[in-house]
């Protein structure tokens, strides 16, 4: 089974599978393949983070694919930007808030240990998809013209546009640019991302616009495999990958739902979606005041799933109920 928000990645995640690839194969092509089709929400300039079942043994591998702050950004460096720009905080579309890029390598970490495919096999549908052109969606069209709006003045973003516009629903899109990338990628492996020429691009764009990146933190990026974290829900346990990722969200958020009898409950009912609406709020809020990258912070993961915990939290969902 492949579910996607595209059509042309779930084809080519179908078509990964048809040709004898796992699981791990097919989610780098349908990755690779919402790079081009979905650019307002995932892409080779993102991160990725990957669950893995393994039937044979039982095991759950975690991938973390995120990339850390570049090394040059201290604290100092932001409270200087912060008082010249006057700011109080970084926006969220500031050049501070520029990771290194992970993604990339995450996809090919995760075939080294659990794929049975080459990559250019598994990057030669979004390869196509980017060179060919794809019909944009309807939602995808939408946020693309939001993209464009507070986006539009950022280094190279015509080429996401027609003419300087973003693409309408039902028009082809083609992305020349991304498909040259991919094709290096392929050829060359992650180092094509993470060093030379693509890396070198980066930076320019990233230094260009006041930032601090250097290509030696693209050159020493690498990902993690953590130990994954999770909770039971009515007897089944439910996996994710840990903090830093935000996986811990949905396991909160069925911690406080576990005491509420949803059979029955009008599946699009008020009743179901005001418990599912206020268990996430509440999950969320724990999220963003905890979740950090574990190296350098503590994130007191046993004590936010214990069901000690849950019971605690889960009084401000009868609060919001009687309130309302």
């Amino acid at each position: 089974m492949v579910a996607t928000s595209q059509r042309p990645a779930t084809a080519a995640g179908v078509a990964i599978l048809r040709a004898g690839g796992n699981a791990a194969d097919a989610a780098v092509a349908v990755a690779a393949a919402l790079a081009v089709t979905e650019p307002t929400s995932t892409g080779i300039g993102g991160d990725c983070f990957a669950l893995y079942y393994d039937a044979q043994t039982g095991a759950i591998t975690a991938l973390n694919g995120s990339g850390r702050a570049p090394a040059a950004l201290t604290l100092d460096v932001i409270h200087s930007t912060l008082r010249r720009q006057q700011l109080d905080h970084l926006p969220r579309y500031h050049v501070h808030t520029i990771t290194v890029p992970g993604a990339c390598a995450g996809w090919f970490d995760l075939i080294a240990r659990h794929g049975t495919m080459a990559m250019p096999a598994l990057l030669a549908p979004a390869i196509e998809l980017a060179d060919r052109g794809f019909a944009v969606g309807p939602v995808t069209a939408h946020f693309w013209a939001e993209g464009l709006e507070h986006q539009g003045g950022a280094a190279n973003f015509r080429e996401l546009t027609i003419d300087g516009r973003a693409p309408r629903a039902g028009e082809t899109f083609r992305n020349p640019g991304l498909a040259r990338a991919l094709r290096a990628i392929a050829a060359g492996g992650k180092d094509a991302y993470y060093r030379g020429e693509i890396a070198a691009a980066i930076v320019r764009v990233v230094r260009d616009a006041g930032g601090v990146m250097a290509e030696s933190d693209l050159a020493e990026h690498t990902s993690t495999w953590d130990e994954p974290i999770s909770t039971t829900y009515r007897g089944m346990r439910v996996w994710e990958c840990p903090p830093n990722g935000q996986g811990i969200t949905a396991l909160l958020a069925l911690n406080l739902l576990e005491s509420f009898e949803l059979r029955g409950q009008d599946p699009l009912g008020a009743d179901r979606v005001h418990l599912l609406v206020e268990a996430l709020r509440v999950a969320f809020a724990d999220t963003r005041w905890y979740v950090a990258d574990p190296r350098v912070a503590k994130v007191p993961v046993a004590e936010l799933l214990s069901k000690e915990y849950a019971a605690r939290r889960r009084d401000l969902i009868l609060t919001a109920a009687v309130g309302d």
